[in-house]
Formats: structure tokens, sequence, C-alpha cells
């Protein structure tokens, strides 16, 4: 079992420092941002399809309102030629609409209550992209001065090694 056990461990850490080496960090916070942003695009997508919802009861609503005026003056008409049962008829389609209209009333605060909270999250997720945006450009431009100077650093090194080599070959 040791064997085995050193074997996998040895394994893994070769992986993992390939994985290091080609993980590149700018390519990372960039991956990331673009994830947020089609995130933020699907909630704008539920927002307008909501949205679509709500004015689709909306005009159901106009068109229940039309037909309980159409009923209303079925009713009257009914009433004035002393036909008290189409009165009596138009009068119950009337309630029946009017209850319809009642249920799409509710629907409809519903979706706009749901509208309204999906639109302050919309907004909540838009000033956490902007802010995720200012640190990533921040980040990236930390990690490429530090790469800048490790270049830096190494040339220096190779410079003074090389001086050194000249200095000997001189003497």
């Amino acid at each position: 079992m040791g064997i085995l056990s050193r074997a996998s461990y040895v394994i893994r850490s070769k992986v993992n420092t390939l994985l290091n080496r080609a993980e590149d960090p700018t390519e990372t916070l960039d991956y990331s941002y673009e994830q947020m942003r089609d995130e933020l695009q699907d909630v704008k997508q539920g927002i307008a399809d909501l949205t679509t919802q709500k004015k689709r009861l909306e005009i159901q609503k106009r068109k229940l309102e039309e037909n309980v005026e159409k009923h209303n003056r079925q009713a009257r008409e009914a009433v004035q030629q002393d036909r008290d049962d189409l009165a009596r008829k138009a009068l119950e389609k009337k309630k029946s609409k009017m209850s319809q209209i009642e249920a799409l009333e509710g629907q409809i605060a519903d979706l706009d209550d749901t509208q309204q909270g999906l639109v302050e999250k919309k907004n909540q997720l838009q000033n956490q992209i902007e802010e995720f945006r200012t640190k990533k450009e921040t980040m990236k431009a930390r990690y490429e001065a530090a790469e800048a100077s490790s270049r830096v650093s190494e040339a220096m090194t190779g410079v003074g090694d090389e001086m050194e080599d000249v200095g000997r070959s001189i003497e």
C-alpha cells in the first residue's frame, strides 16, 4: 500500500504542477467575468419574459372588462324588454367575468412583485459585476507587473552571472 500511495501522491503533484503552469490567472478572471455577464443576461431575459406574461394577463383582463360591459348592456336591454330571464343570464355571465378579473388582478399583482424583486436583483448583480470588473483589472495589472518584475530580476541575475563569467575570462 505504501508504494501505491506514494505513486499516487507523486502523480497528483506532477499533474498539479502542470495545471499551475497552464493556468493563467488573467484568463481565469476574464472567464469568471464572462460567466457573471452571462448570468446577468439570463436575469434580464427572465425579466423580459415576466413582463411579456404580465402584459398578456393585462390584455386578457381588458377583454374580460369589455365582456363585463357588454353583459351589463345586455342585462339593461333585457330589463327594458321585460325579459328578466335574459337579464339574469347576462348578470350571471357578468358575475363570472368579474370573478375571473379578480383572479387575473391577483396574478398580475404577484407577477408585478416578482418583477420588482428581479429588477432589484438585476441591479445588485450589475453592481457586483462592475465591482468585480474593477477588481479584475486591478488584479490583472498587479499580476502583469509582478511577472515583469520577475523577468527583470531573472534578467539581472543572468547579467550578473554573465559579468562574472566575463570577469573570469578577463583574469
